[in-house]
């Protein structure tokens, strides 16, 4: 019960910080006395684990996002835009934020201020622009490149980006980036802090737990939307990761999209297919694909879909996506979204949104098999509620059960039962 009041503690306070110097809760950007245009963002979480395997965890946070909007001429052609991000950890030293590991299931939400994007932007005219210093890209539905806005720190990079994107047809991004800043945050350096539990037992952090890797990547992304709303993407994504070489690769890939309504329904399909293989620094030699196929059909606010994602297996590599949005994707539980999956997958799941006035829910069901022999690893149901207060405020709750069936030999934590539950509450986010 004390966690119940304390969390209504930490919405109220926030809620008074973030209204101060606000007329309402509009959206207006928060008024204040030196230049630029200036928001603040806030998400306070409790995550709860039961892990069979690794052990429960519990997590409770808030995070504060600070952007600044900065215009240097009347066309507003040049600007400036900083964000910081500051997590908040109220019980820090009792759990496995991954960043500083504890005896308990991994729950990445570190504390500390981050720097997520700092960046000089140049908007021409003829409707493109560019970008240098650190930000944020997605690409697409974020399954190869992302934010990982889910987690407390988001992921950014280091980069120059090219847009175009005449709001009619064509989309083109190119992204040359050196760096990626991940959602461990840039505390998690190679040195072990002394309150990690395997401080005195390894000499160094693994290296998929660091917070910056060093790349040298190329990112293509090609979008056409056709006269009658065909949406095709063609994107290469040429990742050299001088951090860790297992991770560098050559990326190929293919999504369409299309979506019509000859009555009442709404139908919606997509399927992509993307082909990858090692490259540069990486001392594994593979090639592997991935797929994804859906169709829905929606109804007013009733959608129902069907999905099927296969990433395969060639020479023990799976297909690797370390700069997507992971989470989005292969069961709320996480189960298979760590960086440490080698094997192939193939996930075959149904959803089923709705919404009435301010109330949203959606419901997913996994079904996980292996790639190579079809075995059921394990089932999963998700649940998510949301409430929608006004256009800023927003009330969240999420539940996820991965139950094991046959499980895989060589993927412990497939072989284990977990469940999760999040209850957040978040302004301009």
């Amino acid at each position: 019960m004390s966690k119940v009041y304390l969390l209504l503690g930490i919405f109220i306070t926030s809620f008074s910080l973030l209204v101060s110097g606000q007329e309402s809760l509009s959206g207006e950007e928060v008024s204040l006395s030196f230049p630029g245009k200036h928001q603040i963002g806030m998400r306070t979480r409790y995550q709860d684990v039961n892990d069979n395997w690794l052990g429960d965890g519990e997590a409770f946070t808030t995070r504060l996002k600070f952007t600044s909007h900065f215009t240097f001429d009347e066309d507003e052609q040049w600007q400036l835009l900083s964000e910081l991000n500051y997590v908040y950890a109220f019980n820090e030293g009792d759990f496995n934020s991954v960043t500083v590991k504890k005896s308990t299931s991994p729950i990445p939400d570190p504390s500390g201020f981050n720097l997520t994007q700092m960046f000089l932007n140049y908007k021409s005219s003829a409707q493109w622009q560019v970008k240098l210093g650190r930000q944020s890209i997605a690409f697409d539905n974020e399954r190869m490149i992302g934010t990982i806005e889910f987690w407390q720190t988001p992921q950014s990079f280091s980069a120059l980006s090219f847009d175009y994107n005449d709001q009619i047809n064509w989309h083109i991004q190119y992204v040359y980036t050196n760096k990626v800043h991940r959602i461990f945050g840039h505390n998690a350096k190679l040195s072990l802090p002394r309150d990690d539990i395997r401080y005195n037992n390894i000499e160094q952090r693994p290296l998929n737990e660091l917070g910056e890797h060093k790349l040298n990547g190329h990112l293509l992304n090609i979008n056409h939307t056709t006269e009658d709303n065909l949406n095709i993407s063609a994107y290469s994504y040429l990742l050299e990761n001088y951090t860790q070489s297992q991770f560098s690769s050559n990326t190929f890939g293919l999504r369409i999209m299309d979506e019509f309504k000859p009555n009442r329904f709404k139908y919606r399909y997509s399927a992509e297919f993307a082909w990858q293989e090692n490259a540069y620094n990486n001392p594994e030699r593979y090639h592997a694909w991935y797929n994804l196929l859906e169709a829905s059909v929606q109804y007013k606010s009733h959608l129902l879909k069907a999905s099927q994602e296969i990433i395969s297996e060639n020479n023990h590599q799976g297909f690797k996506t370390p700069l997507g949005t992971n989470h989005k994707f292969q069961g709320w539980a996480d189960v298979f979204t760590g960086y440490a999956m080698q094997t192939g997958l193939r996930d075959q799941y149904i959803t089923y949104k709705g919404r009435y006035k301010k109330l949203r829910w959606r419901l997913v069901y996994h079904k996980f098999s292996d790639f190579n022999n079809k075995v059921n690893i394990g089932n999963e149901f998700d649940f998510e509620l949301a409430y929608r207060l006004t256009r800023k405020w927003e009330f969240k709750f999420i539940f996820a059960d991965y139950r094991t069936k046959e499980g895989l030999n060589y993927f412990p934590k497939a072989n284990f039962d977990l469940s999760t539950w999040f209850a957040s509450v978040a302004y301009n986010i």
